[in-house]
């Protein structure tokens, strides 16, 4: 139960409204393809936001957060079970759900029953999305099969823009992934051509950060990338003393791809 300070009362904040609960039932079920969440019980046992998930005056929200791939969705759900289904690739490690009900209308004179005596005979005026229902937070562990042989080394690596507007990148090594963080100018330019031109951002940003963090790996087992690289390098024979060499090998030689690319779009250009 949260104990938050709202402008109107909120089932579940404290002792707001002292008669109903939110507590649906979750299941799921977890694949390296999907999770799926069944969800069960959607009610509250007030009648009179209950009256109003009926007649479409509010709505119950389902909020999903993975912190370690910084993945966030929102569902609205009409109906007392549902099951939605996530895209495994967004999600790793700790998953929060949270569930809530919220208007999704404008709401006049809202006067719930069993209000706290502190409001009095108080009404309030609610706007579409504001919470009018609040149940406890579920937490869920997605632990993948990896195949260090099979995985992408973009599973590894995290790029996402800082604070900084322009200047150099910076490198996060010390997380469960490794972060490229680009200047906000960086970012931009990035954004354009990261699908049209891929070899190109192997070769200018990956490549030299992979380098580095091979040469530091010993220091960053730890971490979910330290872990799953060393047994990359392992599996593949390759030898993690030659740092920059090492990461050529593992990006299958990606200044070679560049140069092909780059050739082969000049030669069209001039055609």
């Amino acid at each position: 139960m949260s104990n938050i300070s709202y402008p109107h009362p909120v089932l579940g904040n404290g002792d707001d409204i002292n008669n109903g609960e939110v507590s649906p039932e979750i299941e799921y079920e977890i694949s390296d393809e999907a999770i799926h969440l069944k969800v069960e019980n959607l009610k509250t046992g007030h009648s009179d936001i209950d009256k109003m998930l009926v007649n479409g005056t509010a709505c119950w929200h389902l909020r999903t957060q993975c912190p370690r791939t910084y993945m966030r969705q929102s569902f609205l759900l009409d109906s007392e079970d549902r099951t939605i289904t996530l895209k495994g690739d967004n999600y790793e490690g700790a998953v929060e759900i949270e569930i809530s009900v919220v208007a999704q209308v404008g709401v006049k004179d809202y006067q719930p029953t069993d209000m706290h005596s502190d409001y009095g005979d108080a009404k309030f005026s609610l706007q579409p999305g504001e919470l009018i229902a609040v149940g406890p937070r579920y937490a869920i562990h997605v632990d993948k099969v990896y195949d260090p042989l099979k995985a992408p080394v973009s599973s590894l690596i995290r790029i996402t823009y800082g604070s900084h507007a322009s200047g150099p990148f910076e490198v996060i090594l010390d997380d469960d992934l490794i972060t490229i963080k680009l200047s906000k100018a960086d970012w931009t330019e990035y954004d354009g051509i990261r699908d049209r031109a891929p070899t190109i951002v192997h070769s200018s940003i990956i490549l030299p950060v992979l380098a580095d963090a091979i040469r530091t790996i010993d220091q960053n087992t730890h971490t979910l990338w330290g872990g799953r690289l060393k047994e990359l390098l392992a599996k593949k024979g390759i030898d993690q003393n030659y740092p920059l060499a090492a990461a050529q090998e593992v990006l299958a030689s990606p200044i070679s791809r560049t140069f092909n690319e780059v050739n082969q779009r000049l030669d069209r250009a001039e055609a």
